[in-house]
């Protein structure tokens, strides 16, 4: 029987060893608090139950790579639209959001796309993460009336011991903080925000009449300028509905995210507000 028993340990311990190695990601941290005014705006900001479970999960070289990012993402929401607005109130639907008196727009942010590279990838060096942002702006009806497209860029140290989660949980937040800051200085610049800065509410977009070109398109995407917080420079984001021509193409979510390449300029030079500063992000 003890035979039998210490057979069993053995070929479960083969099976154990001959299996994946996992990676758990868990970014984590706070917003150091941004030296910005507050636009004077009540806003409803979603976080879906699935924005707030998001997880990435691939394999590569025999290793399984969990990213739980929901957590830190519904926490960094909430900080930057609190910081951001003088009135910010979380929930978890457009339908609920859309219920509450007084709000003057509703913002939605999701995770498009998440991709990295680990210190293997670069060469020992450092690991590096991209996490591309897509945040649905809809009129206090819930009406969709735009989309802003950024993207974060973050990095980390190589790991001196371990399998590089925690550097990879760094560089991941780094990436976050990174989409914050670009977010919280340089939105007030949009159109988007002219009404919101004057304490209006988003107007619903006019319907399309039928046949027209404006009705054959889904409407104007905003991109934000692409400004690194890293010595690395970060990958530029360009608007897809621009007519600019094509730009970088994004890293795919099943690939690692190379090295960055020396910065384009962006398509759309997206103009900041001179009294917000991101100087403590």
């Amino acid at each position: 029987m003890n035979r039998v028993n210490a057979t069993l340990a053995f070929t479960t311990g083969l099976l154990v060893l001959g299996g994946c190695a996992k990676v758990a990601v868990r970014p984590e941290g706070d917003l150091p608090r941004p030296l910005i005014v507050a636009t004077p705006a009540k806003v409803g900001v979603v976080v879906t139950p699935e924005a707030g479970n998001y997880t990435h999960k691939e394999s590569r070289a025999s290793v399984d790579y969990e990213a739980d990012l929901g957590p830190s993402h519904k926490h960094l929401v909430e900080e930057i639209f609190k910081a951001e607005f003088t009135d910010a109130k979380v929930f978890d639907s457009v339908d609920a959001a859309r219920l509450e008196p007084g709000l003057m727009a509703i913002f939605e942010p999701r995770i498009e796309q998440f991709s990295f590279a680990n210190a293997k990838e670069t060469g020992g060096v450092y690991c590096a993460v991209t996490i591309r942002y897509n945040i649905a702006i809809y009129a206090p009806d819930g009406s969709l009336v735009d989309n802003l497209t950024l993207t974060g860029y973050g990095s980390g140290p190589a790991p001196k011991i371990g399998n590089g989660e925690e550097e990879l949980g760094i560089a991941a937040y780094a990436a976050m903080r990174d989409a914050a800051a670009k977010f919280l200085t340089q939105f007030p610049g949009l159109d988007i925000a002219k009404p919101l800065l004057a304490s209006h509410a988003i107007e619903p977009r006019a319907p399309s009449l039928a046949g027209t070109t404006e009705a054959s398109t889904s409407g104007p995407e905003m991109t934000i300028e692409t400004v690194p917080i890293n010595d690395p420079p970060a990958i530029v984001t360009t608007s897809t509905s621009s007519p600019a021509g094509p730009g970088p193409a994004p890293v795919p979510a099943d690939q690692p995210a190379a090295p960055p390449a020396p910065s384009q300029p962006p398509s759309q030079m997206v103009p900041r507000l001179p009294e917000k500063t991101a100087s403590s992000l």
